[in-house]
């Protein structure tokens, strides 16, 4: 029986005493977010903090619930637990995206971590994708420590949490530019395309 249920335009969440029923919903890129929490799972298997995958099948995965609650501030007994996770996370083989505080489920100071749609996978370790994804992942752990106490943070990951940043605006600002320049080259396009047209129909005319 379903205590709550949550839904998205990407999933349905069902979320009982004991489990949580996670669907995909069949839109652009839901088989890939799919097999990527059902690989997470399986690989976080036996490790406390995480959901225990129970079953999955088609675009459905079953999963234990881990208790908690989201928290606007974490205590640093919490942000010490969610450190020992994520190296835990790493480990396995797992490296997030992203951190978002509404990923993190807070049970007396018990930190542990739910939805993995947004994850790199690892292959080897010492391959490139890998160690950038490793990278992505510690620097939003660093951050999220430092929004709620950057004193936790050592002086080697104080610099490390400056230096992705720095490098983290200028790829955005690099973005930004890029999709411009394609607007740009498409309204170019369409007005080509008009041009040709009319040209077209004045010649038939003619």
């Amino acid at each position: 029986m379903s205590i709550s249920v949550y839904e998205t335009s990407k999933m349905h969440v069902s979320i009982g005493e004991k489990e949580v029923i996670k669907t995909f919903k069949k839109r652009p890129g839901y088989k890939k977010r799919f097999k990527r929490e059902k690989k997470a799972l399986q690989r976080l298997k036996g490790i406390d903090g995480f959901p225990q995958i129970i079953s999955h099948r088609n675009s459905t995965v079953v999963m234990s619930r881990v208790a908690g609650d989201n928290k606007e501030q974490l205590s640093n007994h919490s942000l010490k637990e969610l450190r020992v996770l994520v190296d835990n996370m790493l480990e396995a083989g797992v490296a997030r995206h992203a951190i978002p505080e509404r990923d993190l489920l807070i049970d007396d100071d018990k930190v542990s971590m739910v939805d993995f749609e947004r994850i790199t996978l690892r292959r080897h370790r010492l391959s490139p994708s890998w160690l950038f994804a490793k990278k992505v992942t510690k620097f939003h752990l660093f951050r999220l420590i430092s929004n709620h106490n950057s004193q936790l943070l050592t002086d080697d990951e104080k610099k490390e949490l400056e230096t992705f940043t720095a490098v983290r605006a200028k790829l955005q600002n690099l973005k930004k530019v890029r999709s411009s320049f394609r607007k740009v080259i498409r309204t170019k396009a369409k007005a080509g395309n008009y041009t040709k047209k009319f040209e077209s129909s004045n010649l038939r005319k003619d």
